[in-house]
């Protein structure tokens, strides 16, 4: 029975100390475009760049998205991400999978400065077929609570979708398509677990 009760102990305390190793937080990001690349190229394989037009409303993005994290030190998480995004002009929709990394400044209820890379995955696979982004930025509290805090980010994120066998964007005669990058800045607003 003692034996029982001390392994009891054990398991419990293994437990409670690793869930404090555990970190999961949801975001809703708004994402401006600051460059639009769009790359295709002719029936004489001349490969065009070109520099598309930011004309319109400049906030054209948004996506939602989670992260689960593990503290490999007490400043250190590793973790997945995966939620969804949405551009506009040209109008692109599409899931994110992925990892995050992120460096608290002081411990886990600190300020942070985080990078993650996705691969993305489109939900219209006539207008492209798979894509990246990478994303870099700083994060801090806003509001702290027992349970929960609230999280601001600010980032920059570089999107690049190849657009292999896609829709042409410009309609041209001899256009096919190649990639679509986009480079931003964003914000969100989240909340830590």
């Amino acid at each position: 029975m003692k034996i029982l009760v001390v392994v009891s102990f054990i398991f419990i305390s293994i437990i409670a100390q690793a869930q404090e190793k555990w970190q999961t937080s949801a975001q809703f990001d708004f994402i401006f475009p600051s460059n639009k690349e769009y790359s295709y190229n002719d029936s004489n394989n001349v490969f065009t760049d070109v520099e598309l037009d930011n004309s319109g409303f400049l906030l054209s993005s948004f996506a939602v998205q989670g992260d689960y994290n593990y503290f490999i030190f007490k400043k250190l998480s590793l973790g997945v991400v995966g939620g969804f995004q949405t551009l506009s002009k040209p109008s692109y929709s599409f899931l994110k999978v992925g990892g995050v990394m992120r460096y608290f400044f002081t411990d886990k209820n600190s300020g942070f400065l985080y990078i993650n890379a996705t691969n993305d995955f489109s939900l219209n696979k006539d207008k492209f077929k798979t894509g990246a982004t990478a994303r870099a930025g700083v994060g801090f509290p806003i509001l702290q609570k027992d349970e929960y805090q609230l999280i601001l980010n600010l980032f920059g994120e570089y999107t690049q979708l190849q657009l292999d066998g896609g829709k042409p964007l410009l309609g041209l005669p001899d256009e096919t398509p190649k990639y679509y990058a986009t480079r931003s800045l964003g914000l969100s607003v989240g909340i830590v677990f």
